[in-house]
C-alpha cells in the first residue's frame, strides 16, 4: 500500500441531543444508543487492520476510539486538536437560545453572506477551527504516508477533514452530511491527491433517522 487509507468515524448519539444543542468543547456522555451504535461500528471494522488509532479527548469520541485500540493492542493517540469547535458562550445553547442572546451571530448563521466569518463569542470561529483542524490533519499524514488509520472525533472535524482536500469553503462544508456513528473513508496519496471511497456510511443496525447501508456497503470498497 502506497497510500494513506483514512477512516474518519464520528461518535455516537449523546444524550439530550433531540434539543440540538449547541455542544464542542461540552463533555456532553453518550447516550445507551450512542454507546451500542459505537459498540456495533467496532465489531463490524474487526477485520481492518489499522496501524494506528486517533481521538479526541472528549469521553463521547473516547468511548469507540479505546475499543478500536484495545482489540488491536495499539497506542492510542489523543489530542485536544481533534475536537469539535469551540462554541464559547454558546455552549450548551439552543439555536433558538442563541437568537435570543446574540441575534447577529443567529442571522450569520442562518443566512451567510459570502465568506464572511462566523466568530462564537469566548470560543472560536469557523476559519479559525478549520484552520486547527488542517494543522492537525497535515501532522497526521507526515507520520502515517501509507498505512489504514482511524480518527474518532466529531461532525465538524470530520466536515472539516473531508473539505481540506476537496478544497470546499468554510461554508460549503456544512453541506456534507454527518450522521452519529456515520463513517468516511478516503485514500490519500503522497502527492495530496486522494479518492473518497465512502461517505457517511452507518455499520449498526439503527441509523440517526433510519437503517444504515451496513457493513455488506463498506465491505465493496
Amino acid at each position: 500500500m502506497n497510500y494513506l487509507r483514512l477512516y474518519l468515524l464520528r461518535h455516537g448519539q449523546t444524550e439530550n441531543f433531540e434539543k440540538r444543542l449547541f455542544n464542542g468543547w461540552t463533555d456532553v456522555p453518550l447516550s445507551e444508543l450512542g454507546r451500542h451504535q459505537l459498540d456495533v461500528s467496532v465489531a463490524a471494522l474487526q477485520d481492518i487492520n489499522f496501524t494506528a488509532i486517533y481521538s479526541s479527548d472528549l469521553s463521547r469520541a473516547l468511548y469507540g476510539a479505546k475499543q478500536l485500540a484495545e482489540k488491536r493492542g495499539l497506542d492510542l493517540i489523543v489530542s485536544q486538536d481533534w475536537r469539535e469547535m469551540n462554541f464559547g458562550d454558546c455552549e450548551g445553547l439552543s439555536f433558538g437560545e442563541i437568537q435570543d442572546k446574540f441575534p447577529e451571530l443567529a442571522s450569520r448563521i442562518m443566512r451567510p453572506i459570502g465568506g464572511e466569518e462566523i466568530n462564537f463569542p469566548g470560543g472560536e470561529s469557523d476559519k479559525t477551527f478549520t484552520a486547527r483542524v488542517a494543522k492537525t490533519l497535515a501532522s497526521l499524514c507526515e507520520t502515517h504516508e501509507t498505512g489504514v488509520v482511524c480518527l474518532v472525533s466529531h461532525a465538524g472535524v470530520a466536515r472539516a477533514v473531508l473539505s481540506e482536500f476537496m478544497h470546499l469553503s468554510v461554508r460549503d462544508m456544512w453541506s456534507i452530511t454527518q450522521s452519529f456513528a456515520g463513517l468516511h473513508v478516503m485514500d490519500i496519496f503522497p502527492d495530496g491527491t486522494y479518492i473518497l471511497k465512502v461517505l457517511n456510511a452507518y455499520l449498526g443496525p439503527e441509523g440517526y433517522y433510519q437503517k444504515g447501508p451496513g457493513w455488506e456497503f463498506l465491505s465493496q470498497f
